[in-house]
């Protein structure tokens, strides 16, 4: 029997659709289908619904109340900024969140309160959990490596632009919210080591961040020992870190029973004794695939585990400490 789709109403686009989901949802259409358009800038609006055969609508409150809009993908603030939460919240309808806006932490705590008493799934978009590297490695500490101990992150630069930011016009000619590159590493260390760190501190202005991590339950009395601290360091690399690859950022893992190195989002090494991998995954589903795949499964009552609020918050608090 084949599934009706989960109907998709789009708030917002600019250069996240471009780059990312408008190519993720066309490999995801048997499941998602955008039905409904929303943007400041109409033609950019009028140009989308065009590729997805779906309605241009007027405004955000209009295509939220539409009935036949099941669950809203929000990829740019636009003007309205954070008071697009306030809507998305009075009308219950599950969110992917992938704008990037600056919401003070109190508020992302308020609106988190309020989506968990609705029972409301707010997503934000951390990608980098569903990174082909990322799940592969999550495989291997589960069977090869052990749990990580400590992890050395060296972001490119060149990687924060591959996908830009919005610009000015799409604010209403005020200056865009400020995007902190740091943020959605600081999830994903905190994903790997399933806790929140004990201390943060910085160096180079807040470009780079060192965080320690209770100890774990060493699995090999021959690694590291239970009493030493697990760490992760995050840096803003001035160059970038992998030769020949300026937009690949670099991640290195030592853990309980071998090692790992990620190189952009789809290349992993791996050594455990003396057995050692290169592995090439380029032909894995993309993170934004996955993402938008976990989203769907939630939105029609599936309990497959997602990013909610808390997550965004926990990673704030450990930011907005330096």
């Amino acid at each position: 029997m084949t599934t009706a789709p989960v109907n998709i109403g789009l708030i917002g686009l600019g250069p996240f659709w471009d780059n990312q989901y408008r190519a993720a949802l066309a490999k995801l259409s048997q499941r998602l289908k955008v039905v409904a358009v929303y943007d400041n800038v109409r033609s950019r609006a009028e140009q989308a619904a065009r590729e997805t055969q779906s309605h241009v609508v007027g405004g955000i409150t209009n295509l939220i109340s539409r009935p036949d809009v099941h669950a809203l993908l929000w990829l740019d603030a636009g003007w309205q900024g954070s008071a697009i939460v306030s809507m998305l919240l009075e009308r219950r309808k599950p969110v992917l969140m992938g704008a990037k806006y600056d919401l003070v932490l109190s508020a992302l705590q308020t609106a988190h309160q309020q989506a968990t008493a609705h029972g409301q799934t707010f997503v934000p978009a951390f990608l980098k959990r569903g990174a082909p590297a990322s799940i592969r490695l999550q495989e291997l500490l589960a069977t090869q490596l052990g749990r990580p101990q400590c992890i050395d992150i060296n972001i490119s630069p060149a990687s924060l632009t591959t996908v830009p930011f919005a610009t000015n016009a799409d604010f209403g000619g005020t200056e865009p919210p400020s995007q902190d590159p740091l943020l959605e590493w600081v999830d994903w260390v905190q994903y790997l080591f399933r806790t929140a760190p004990q201390k943060v501190t910085s160096e180079d202005n807040g470009q780079t961040l060192f965080l320690e991590f209770a100890p774990g339950n060493a699995t090999s009395e021959t690694t590291t020992q239970s009493t030493n601290l697990r760490k992760a360091r995050l840096s803003l690399s001035v160059v970038p870190p992998v030769p020949d690859q300026p937009t690949c950022d670099e991640i290195r893992l030592q853990c309980e029973k071998g090692i790992a190195r990620l190189i952009g989002s789809s290349s992993i090494e791996w050594a455990c004794g003396d057995d050692s991998n290169l592995e090439t995954l380029a032909t894995e589903r993309t993170e934004t695939e996955v993402l938008l795949d976990l989203f769907c499964r939630r939105v029609v009552g599936g309990i497959v585990p997602v990013p909610d609020l808390g997550d965004l918050i926990r990673a704030k608090q450990v930011v907005d400490r330096l």
